[in-house]
Formats: C-alpha cells, sequence, structure tokens
C-alpha cells in the first residue's frame, strides 16, 4: 500500500517532532497517533503527542497517558500531521509551535496536501495507513501497538461496516489480531459502552428530527453542548429504512452548530460539508454551521432538495 520511497522520509527523521491530530479527535486519530508516537520512538526520534481537546473518552487505549494537551517545545524540527485533510481542522492552527517542515499523514479524498511532505492514500484509516509503515520500516508490532492500530481501524470502518472495508483493511485486522489485538473488548470500548449523554441525544432527536415526505433524507436535532460519547448518534438515525442522507446538528455553543453528515451509497457528503467549512469523506463528513437552527436547516434543505429532483 505505501511505496518504499515513501518512507524514506521517516527513516531521516530530525530528533525534535511534534505529532498531532485533527480537533475533536475520533477513534482513528488517537489510535493512529499513539501507534505513530510508538513506532517513531523505536526509530530513535523523540515524539511529542499532542491533542488539545476532547481525547480523554480514548483513555481506555494502552499507552493514552504519552498524550499531553500542551505542546512540550516552543518549536520543533518537523511536526506530523496525521488524519487531518486541511489545517483548518487543527484546533487553533496559530496557536501551534514554529517548526522547520511537516509531514501530512492521511487517507481524505478531500486532502488539499497542505505540508511540506505530503503521505496520502486511498485507505480505510489512517490506523491502516500506520500498519503499513510499521511493515515498510520493519519495525515489529507488539500486542499494545496492535490494539492501538485495530482500534483506529475498527472506529473508521464502523466495526467493519462501512463502504471503505477493503480485502486490504480485514487482512491487516487479521494481522493485528494475530499480533495482540483483542476484536471483542476493542469492539465493547468503540461501540457498546456509551454514557448516558448518548442515550439523551437519542431521546433530544427522536422528538426534534425533520424527515423529508418524499425525498430521502433528515435533519436532526441532538442535545446541546460538546459530545461525550465515542461514536456519535448520527450512526443510529443513519439506520432509518429508506434515507439515505442523515445531517445531524449540535449546538456547541451559542449559534454554532457542529454537523455530522452521513449517507449510505449516493449522496458525497464530503463536497456538502465543505459548503459548513468542514469536509470528510464521501459517505461520512464533518462542518460547522453559525446562526440559528432553523437558518442551519434551511441551508441544509437548499443543498439537500436538488440531489433528489
Amino acid at each position: 500500500m505505501i511505496p518504499q520511497a515513501d518512507c524514506a522520509i521517516f527513516n531521516a527523521l530530525p530528533k525534535t517532532v511534534m505529532a498531532t491530530v485533527h480537533k475533536d479527535p475520533d477513534g482513528d486519530a488517537i489510535g493512529s497517533l499513539l501507534a505513530f508516537g510508538t513506532l517513531m520512538r523505536q526509530r530513535g526520534v523523540d515524539v511529542d503527542l499532542y491533542v488539545p481537546d476532547n481525547a480523554a473518552k480514548f483513555a481506555m487505549l494502552p499507552g493514552y497517558e504519552a498524550i499531553g494537551n500542551k505542546p512540550k517545545r516552543s518549536h520543533y524540527d518537523w511536526v506530523v500531521f496525521l488524519d487531518c485533510a486541511n489545517l483548518d481542522r487543527v484546533l487553533n492552527v496559530a496557536t501551534l509551535p514554529t517548526y522547520g517542515e511537516s509531514i501530512n499523514v492521511d487517507h481524505h479524498a478531500d486532502n488539499t496536501r497542505f505540508a511540506t511532505h505530503n503521505r496520502v492514500y486511498e485507505a480505510s484509516s489512517v490506523g491502516e495507513i500506520v500498519y503499513g509503515l510499521f511493515q515498510q520500516l520493519r519495525v515489529s508490532i507488539m500486542p499494545d501497538t496492535a490494539t492501538q492500530l485495530y482500534a483506529a481501524i475498527c472506529y473508521d470502518t464502523g466495526n467493519f461496516r462501512f463502504s471503505n472495508t477493503t480485502a486490504d483493511t480485514f487482512a491487516v485486522a487479521s494481522d493485528l489480531v494475530r499480533l495482540g489485538a483483542d476484536p471483542s473488548q476493542i469492539s465493547d470500548w468503540l461501540f457498546s459502552s456509551k454514557p448516558m449523554s448518548y442515550f439523551n441525544d437519542i431521546r433530544t432527536g427522536l422528538t426534534d428530527w425533520f424527515v423529508h415526505p418524499t425525498k430521502p433524507y433528515m435533519i436532526v436535532r441532538v442535545s446541546n453542548g460538546p459530545q461525550t460519547s465515542i461514536e456519535s448518534p448520527v450512526n443510529f438515525f443513519r439506520q432509518l429504512e429508506g434515507i439515505e442522507l442523515v445531517v445531524l446538528c449540535r449546538e456547541v455553543k451559542h449559534a454554532v452548530f457542529k454537523l455530522s453528515f452521513r449517507s449510505k451509497s449516493m449522496v458525497d457528503v464530503s463536497d456538502m460539508a465543505r459548503s459548513f467549512e468542514g469536509g470528510g469523506h464521501i459517505r461520512a463528513a464533518g462542518g460547522r454551521a453559525r446562526g440559528t437552527f432553523e437558518s442551519v436547516k434551511a441551508h441544509i434543505q437548499a443543498l439537500a432538495d436538488p440531489l433528489w429532483t
């Protein structure tokens, strides 16, 4: 999956490196970051793992304590961005430490190739890419790292249910199980242990949704405040029979909505998300909108209605 020539840069990294991920990180971001940190340390690189927001829900992953919420240095030789399609996906990018060069390791189709060195591949997840780096650099994967990588892949494939799951994905997952990952435990961590806030979101959404009477899409408003569950409730509403597109709206602060887009087989939601300061995958994307809920809903409808004319 990863050409040997693309890996040369990871053999020549300088001594001070910071690795970070996108804001409001998900399972792929955190699992990949932890595994990448191990990979770099085994290559003799002094790497700091930096996640400024909302990572604690992944504290069950081995090695989580290596993640810091503040940079340890004011300047790094290099910064590695994992799972970031563009710099806007990094929280408070203007406040990052200064750095010499950067590497962009990602799998989003809408990646803007913003770094000094871009390593963007078609893969189920960044976890699958980092696994490939381990293979090409001939670094052994220990059980804790296998767990981190399996969690990353499992999360971004929706427990191997989403359309980004390929034969290669299953082959990588199989090898990670052989190396020590426990599929049952990881699945329970990610998908079967939800806080009460998740169920409050479902309850709110069931009473505050718009299902178009003739077109296969729905807009759901859930509880205000940050998402504290690992899995977004958008996947619950995506299950409704006959629905192709779901947009979930959460007011994270006054008049600012976090939007989660999901589709099943037809709609490119990454294109829709770009209209809301966001982006992502063809079938799963996110964005932000400002205004009242009614104005946000009207904007979503203006984009969704023409999809079925």
